[in-house]
């Protein structure tokens, strides 16, 4: 029966619609629940698009007629082209010689030599990724991509009877028939003699069944296999790993992805309750990891731009048929290791980071996860230590962001408690070599190593010195055993003791490894997930630019074995800006540093230079005091000469000062206090913490604007006028004069004597007066100007700005001219008090008239007469 709208908007009386749509709803509601509640079978859905294909070995025979293990190169091949995939695929790499070489995470290769792309792992809805690392581990290698199609757990993986390694013999596809029903199996189930195929699940003509067939684009649970964890349930409560090392990325990062807020997840999380952030934004946003990380020939996400030959087109419509790109879709993925850029795939930081300062500047310098990854709520590995080994043979881990610090993991996940860590910035060099500070977990990896060319010692080696018949052996035991409880704790299980380090070296040495030796390395691991956005990202500009700084904070490693220092793994991916050393309780820090040749950084707030800093005090301090000194001896000669009875010189009222030159001058004044405070506060924001320091950034930029117009009109005034040859030097006598002017200063202002200069409109300044200016208008204010121009333009033409020594040769520069002129400001305002009061100076440049001393009392040279006010 169908409901039409008029039915259903029908009368208010017509009560049986009502009925049946309760009953409807009724049934379709016990239909869910029944469908919701139901034990998911293992056969899987069938496939809405993907046709029924057959499953071929390495030879293109029918794995089903035969019993041969599946090649996905021959099988997906059919219809793909598996050899374009394969030489397009970043994930194919890890078959290369380079990535196949030596980790000292894993103590082995990173990738098995004869491993067939796993098109399956990625591709199947059912793809079981535990079967196929124990067919690895078993040795199953040829068997490992059939083994993803098992549903049930893998119950034994042993030889077939045959004695072919992994063979599946006819005995066992029988085996199989019987082994389970064929509704609950699923393409491959696994035997005690090998491996079967389902009869059920193939057609007569040996393809496989359309419900069998569930091939879908990746999931990011598919990913999370591999990648580490990821939980795309919001109403599961994600129950936090541990320091589980099958789960890579949060394994070495912490790396979580998933939709849900960390307040409602069940990770034992300290101030859990606080955190409302989810685990990742994008996850929450309900972004899968393939629409990220997509392929780049997807014509879906081809982007309309014409070509650069093409400039009349505003739209190109040729792309790829999305046939064609069914036939051969490239394995190389946005974002991923060809070096294409990352979130400005999609975001406009232009747009939305309106409120930071520079932005470019900080976006070439900064990746976004530097700001927007500020803390990870996850434990991650500190240090793996392959020089001891636990009764199984693996090795003794201690990981970050447990109860606070780093520490072992405990024996139950949920006994931890998770505070989680902060990760250090390192510059991250991108395909182009352009780099930039991204956040990185450090762990510090120590392992045995002996020749001259310190290769590894074999495992089985390192295992054969620790045990013995599956148990420590007894000379282990006893000097490793410190509470003689028989068993060998975390705190005990390190090489703490010169006895303990050479026990094992003797142990190694009668296997024949002579000269066996403790080496360590610090590994980087990148952090690009856990991103969070709005007020969690970090927005605060004092994070950074203050003297504690985030750029530059100690990060806390883990402890190398035996004692030994680490050193900086090589051909990491990373530019190190930085240093390991010793914080002050001993422990191994890595202390990155802005001024290393890795990195050419200045950070505003954080990198003055002391030695500037103290020159700068030194000559204002010493500016103050000749003030002061002066000052002290001008009352005491002034105290003297009203008990003697001293004359005052006659003065006359004159107008010096137009209503421009004061205008001029008073904004000037509050330009140049406006733009010294506000440097200091980005000097030194610390002591300022009350003030936004982008605010200040933004007002100092405006203030430096104002200051370079007021000067380019003053400018213009003062040559248009001809009262720049007020501020110009007469060579002829001006150093007889300054020095008449200095000994004044010196001497006869402390006796009463007048002015020696006269001080009229035209002549307004006295030969020290003109010198001064003459420097700072001349050579201070320019310098200080195209400083402060150059630092600007960082962002606008860093390319100039790198020619000349770039910010740390330019900010120290500014900042030595700015004591310079702060040291000035002190001078100018002593010296307009040296007229006939202390006052007249200030008040004429606000009213224009001054009172100055008449010639025939002034007159003490054949120069003009003056009773100028000193400045």
């Amino acid at each position: 029966m169908s409901l039409s709208k008029g039915s259903f908007a029908g009368r208010a009386g017509a009560r049986p619609y009502g009925a049946w749509l309760l009953t409807l709803s009724a049934v379709a509601f016990i239909l869910a629940a029944v469908l919701l509640l139901a034990p998911a079978g293992a056969q899987a859905q069938e496939s809405p698009l993907h046709p029924t294909f057959p499953l071929l070995d390495a030879e293109g025979g029918n794995v089903v007629e035969i019993g041969a293990p599946i090649s996905t190169l021959k099988t997906c091949g059919s219809c793909h082209d598996s050899a374009f995939i394969t030489e397009h695929d970043m994930h194919a790499a890890l078959w290369s010689a380079e990535a196949a070489a030596w980790d000292p995470l894993t103590y082995g290769r990173r990738a098995r030599q004869g491993d067939e792309i796993n098109c399956f792992l990625c591709h199947s809805g059912d793809a079981n990724n535990a079967a196929r690392l124990e067919a690895l581990a078993a040795g199953e290698i040829a068997w490992a991509n059939t083994a993803t199609l098992i549903v049930e757990p893998v119950a034994a993986l042993v030889a077939a009877e045959d004695g072919e390694e992994g063979a599946v013999s006819p005995e066992a596809t029988a085996e199989a028939a019987a082994f389970a029903e064929p509704a609950a199996a699923g393409i491959v189930v696994a035997t005690e003699s090998g491996y079967a195929y389902n009869p059920d699940a193939f057609a007569a003509d040996g393809s496989l069944k359309p419900e069998y067939v569930n091939i879908q684009d990746p999931r990011s649970d598919a990913c999370g296999s591999c990648h580490g964890q990821v939980h795309m349930q919001t109403q599961t409560p994600l129950a936090l790993s541990v320091c589980d090392d099958s789960q890579a990325r949060t394994f070495t990062t912490g790396q979580v992805v998933s939709p849900q807020r960390i307040s409602s997840s069940g990770a034992n999380v300290a101030d859990r309750d606080t955190l409302a952030r989810p685990w990742d934004i994008h996850a929450e946003r309900v972004l899968t990891c393939v629409d990220c990380h997509y392929s780049v020939n997807n014509p879906v996400y081809t982007t309309s731009t014409p070509s650069g030959d093409l400039e009349h087109l505003t739209f190109d419509p040729r792309r790829l048929d999305f046939g064609e790109y069914l036939e051969r879709p490239s394995h190389q993925f946005a974002n991923g290791s060809d070096g294409s850029p990352s979130c400005t795939n999609c975001h406009d930081a232009s747009v939305s980071h309106g409120w930071l300062p520079y932005l470019e500047r900080h976006t070439s310098a900064l990746a976004c996860e530097s700001c927007h990854v500020p803390q990870l709520y996850a434990p991650a590995l500190a240090s793996r230590d392959w020089t001891v080994l636990t009764a199984d043979g693996a090795p003794v881990d201690t990981c970050r962001g447990i109860d606070g610090g780093i520490a072992s993991p405990p024996d139950s996940p949920a006994a931890a408690l998770i505070t989680g860590y902060q990760p250090t910035l390192l510059q991250d060099v991108d395909a182009d070599g352009s780099s930039a500070l991204s956040p990185y977990n450090l762990v510090t990896v120590s392992y045995w190593v002996a020749g001259d060319d310190a290769q590894p010692v074999e495992l089985e080696a390192v295992r054969a010195a620790y045990l013995d018949g599956g148990a420590y052996a007894a000379e282990v035991l006893a000097l490793f055993d410190g509470d003689a409880d028989g068993a060998l704790s975390s705190a005990e299980l390190m090489l703490d003791s010169s006895a303990k380090t050479d026990l094992i070296a003797a142990r190694l040495a009668g296997q024949g490894i002579a000269g066996a030796r403790i080496s360590a390395e610090i590994v980087p691991y990148p952090i690009h997930h856990g991103v969070i956005g709005g007020s969690d990202a970090t927005r605060d500009c004092q994070t950074c630019h203050q003297e504690d700084s985030r750029i530059t904070a100690a990060f806390p490693l883990g402890a190398a074995s035996g004692g030994a220092t680490p050193t900086l793994a090589e051909d990491s991916g990373v530019r190190w800006n930085g240093s390991v050393g010793a914080d002050g309780e001993g422990l191994l820090t890595f202390q990155p540093e802005t001024q290393t040749p890795a990195a050419q950084l200045y950070i505003f707030g954080r990198d003055s230079q002391q030695v500037i800093d103290l020159l700068g005090v030194l000559i204002l301090l010493g500016t103050s005091l000749g003030v002061t000194a002066h000052a002290s001896l001008r009352v005491i000669a002034a105290r003297r000469a009203q008990q003697g009875g001293q004359a005052h010189h006659g003065v006359q009222r004159e107008y010096l000062y137009s209503i421009y030159e004061r205008q001029w001058h008073w904004l000037q004044t509050a330009v140049i206090f406006g733009l010294t405070f506000t440097g200091l506060v980005i000097h030194r924001p610390q002591y300022f913490s009350a003030f936004s320091f982008a605010w200040m950034v933004d007002l100092h930029n405006v203030l430096a604007l104002i200051l370079v117009i007021n000067a380019a009109l003053s400018l213009f005034y003062h040559l248009a006028s001809g009262e720049i040859k007020q501020f110009i030097p007469r060579p002829y006598g001006f150093f007889d004069q300054a020095i008449q002017q200095a000994l004044f200063y010196l001497r006869g202002i402390f006796r009463g004597d007048p002015h020696p200069f006269e001080k009229t409109r035209d002549h307004k300044m006295n030969p020290l007066q003109q010198m001064t200016y003459f420097g700072i208008l001349n050579v201070l204010l320019p310098l200080q100007i195209i400083t402060g121009a150059l630092m600007w333009g960082a962002q606008q033409f860093p390319a100039l700005t790198n020619l000349l020594g770039g910010l740390p040769v330019l900010a120290p520069f500014h900042t030595l001219i700015a004591w310079l002129f702060v040291t000035f400001i002190i001078a100018h305002v002593y010296l307009t008090t040296t007229g006939h009061e202390p006052l007249a100076g200030i008040k004429a440049m606000v009213g224009g008239y001054d009172a100055v001393e008449s010639a025939e009392t002034g007159a003490a040279s054949s120069a003009k007469p003056s009773a100028e006010t000193g400045d």
